[in-house]
């Protein structure tokens, strides 16, 4: 691999990460909503059948050899998103009682 190549591909690195930024600002956006929606529902944050299903359907779409490492990123932004919506829940949230223990796998 000549030098080229490696600077292509960081270049088209920077390109996506620039990308993701963007998604994951759109993403906290309607984490936002979410938590609104939450909070006028006296809903808990976590909905523990409902990440474990979302997980299980993003992991499908991602080629067996990047699954693993794309589960921890999935894990992560959803944490990233609980935190985020109990920081803007503040004293008004509510605790999921029936958390499962333990993080899905896929």
């Amino acid at each position: 691999m000549d030098e080229k190549v490696l600077l292509q591909a960081r270049e088209e690195i920077g390109s996506i990460d620039a990308e993701m930024a963007a998604l994951f600002c759109r993403r906290m956006q309607a984490v936002e909503r979410v938590a609104a929606y939450k909070k006028d529902m006296g809903m808990p944050v976590l909905d523990g059948a409902r990440e474990r299903a979302l997980i299980e359907r993003n992991c499908a779409l991602v080629p067996k050899e990047y699954r693993e490492s794309y589960l921890q990123f999935l894990q992560y932004t959803l944490q990233l998103s609980r935190e985020y919506q109990l920081r803007l829940l503040g004293d008004d949230v509510v605790i999921d009682a029936a958390l499962t223990e333990g993080d899905a796998s896929i």
